[in-house]
């Protein structure tokens, strides 16, 4: 490990194999701050339960992460859809979800991917069942991140939305016909159709503030908006609000789909508009911290009448 992290450009990424959900993921720009995050790893709680037993360090890949979501059924791999995961820098962390966006499979970056990921997966003996993989597109091409055999994970809230996008199917449901229904697996489209059926997204809910909550205004706004399909959400009323830092500090996740672009545009930016001015929540006066609106990517200036 120090070998590496001598000869490495810098920046580079330090992260838990023990967990999950960008727990624990920092990318660390010198080798003092990595040895100071390696050995704090083994000093806290992993997310998943226990202690942190290994950590891996590792190349900071320059580029958009993509998922590849495919069924095969023996060694025929279809493709059901290519998404781009919205990462921005936010409270004072480098990899925050925003959203997850379908991409066209007739674009570029498609045309890359999906022959990249189906490689894969005959390199590794994948024949049968749903595949997920997460992919960097380089600028000197794609980097494999992981390869999961298994289906899209998120609980399943991506499904309405995909099938919106599909016109009706979605890896759930080609998964089911891939084991049982060889006519049905048949004739499966190969991909995803061009141009999508509705315009749509998966909105990651953003926290700007911590606190005690008392109040929601938020939800009821958002399940108001013409796209909303769906919102997923373990925060309630009594629930403590921490900074969204990593998906497991994100608040919810909100499918919103449209036929038309402008008006799922719109509801978007409402969205991001309300947590930007704290809207989604009302929190106790005296536990309440917020972040003010001038620093929301910085996080370093705290109001409240707490302090």
């Amino acid at each position: 490990v120090v070998e590496f992290l001598q000869t490495e450009h810098y920046p580079v990424v330090l992260k838990p194999t023990d967990s999950a959900g960008s727990d624990g993921v920092k990318l660390c720009h010198n080798i003092e701050e990595a040895k100071q995050h390696f050995h704090h790893l083994f000093e806290v709680e992993a997310v998943n339960g226990g202690f942190n037993t290994e950590v891996l360090c590792q190349e900071f890949l320059r580029g958009k992460e993509y998922v590849v979501d495919q069924v095969s059924r023996d060694g025929i791999h279809k493709t059901m859809m290519v998404w781009v995961y919205d990462k921005r820098p936010a409270n004072n962390s480098a990899f925050v979800y925003f959203g997850m966006v379908p991409v066209d499979p007739n674009s570029m970056e498609a045309k890359i991917l999906i022959p990249y990921a189906r490689g894969v997966l005959d390199v590794l003996g994948v024949k049968n069942g749903p595949s997920h993989a997460e992919v960097i597109l380089t600028p000197t091409g794609p980097c494999l991140v992981e390869m999961n055999v298994r289906a899209h994970g998120g609980d399943g809230n991506w499904r309405s939305l995909a099938r919106g996008l599909t016109g009706g199917y979605s890896q759930v449901e080609v998964t089911v016909d891939s084991y049982l229904d060889k006519k049905q697996f048949s004739i499966t489209p190969n991909l995803p159709p061009t141009p999508f059926r509705a315009s749509g997204q998966e909105v990651i809910l953003v926290s700007y503030s911590r606190g005690r909550v008392i109040g929601t205004p938020g939800y009821d706004i958002i399940r108001d908006l013409q796209s909303f399909v769906y919102m997923e959400t373990g925060i309630k009323v009594g629930s403590f609000v921490e900074r969204t830092v990593d998906l497991l500090t994100g608040i919810g996740s909100v499918i919103l789909m449209h036929e038309d672009e402008s008006v799922l545009n719109a509801d978007i930016s409402r969205v991001r508009e309300m947590e930007l001015n704290n809207d989604l929540f009302e929190f106790e006066r005296s536990g309440a911290m917020l972040t003010n609106a001038s620093q929301r990517h910085l996080s370093e200036i705290i109001v409240g009448d707490d302090f």
